[in-house]
C-alpha cells in the first residue's frame, strides 16, 4: 500500500470543505494570539497549562448521539488550545457532550470526546473536549475509524 503524503492530503481536503465558521466581532484578531495561553475567566481551575494553537483543522465525527446523526465527510474548524489532556475549537457545527471526534491538524492528530459546548455566534460554537488518544501524522488520520459508531447511545 502506497503511503499517504500527509501534509498534501490534509491542504487538499481543508480547501475542499466549507469554511462557513462566522467569528464574532470580538474574535476579528483570533488567528494573531498563539503561543502560551492565560486562564479565560477568574475562576478557571484547569490543571494543566493550555497552549494556543490557532490553525485550521479537520474534524470527523466518530461516536455520536442516537438523536443526531453526523456526515461522514470531514468539517472545517478552527483550533483554539490544547493541554495535556484536552483541546478546544471553533466550529460552525453544534457538537454535544459525549460525542467523540478526530481532529486532524498539519503536525499530529487526536480522538477527543466534548465535554463543553458554548455558542458564541448565529454559525460560531465553542466546543470543550478531552483528549482521548494524540497521534503522530499518517494516513490513519484520513480513513474512517473501526470504532464509527454512527447514532451509538454511551
Amino acid at each position: 500500500m502506497l503511503e499517504v503524503n500527509y501534509p498534501q492530503r490534509l491542504s487538499g481536503l481543508i480547501e475542499q470543505v466549507c469554511w462557513d465558521i462566522q467569528l464574532p466581532v470580538e474574535l476579528s484578531e483570533y488567528f494573531a494570539s498563539n503561543g502560551e495561553a492565560s486562564n479565560s475567566f477568574p475562576t478557571d481551575e484547569r490543571s494543566n497549562q493550555r497552549i494556543s494553537i490557532r490553525t485550521r483543522a479537520l474534524l470527523w465525527s466518530e461516536v455520536t448521539l442516537p438523536f443526531c446523526p453526523r456526515p461522514r465527510h470531514p468539517v472545517g474548524i478552527y483550533t483554539r488550545d490544547f493541554s495535556r489532556t484536552g483541546a478546544g475549537f471553533l466550529s460552525s457545527v453544534q457538537f454535544f457532550p459525549e460525542e467523540e471526534l478526530r481532529i486532524v491538524l498539519p503536525t499530529f492528530w487526536v480522538r477527543v470526546r466534548v465535554t463543553r459546548v458554548r455558542r458564541l455566534g448565529e454559525s460560531c460554537f465553542e466546543i470543550g473536549t478531552i483528549l482521548l488518544h494524540k497521534y503522530s501524522p499518517s494516513g490513519d488520520a484520513f480513513e474512517p475509524s473501526a470504532s464509527m459508531q454512527m447514532g451509538s447511545t454511551l
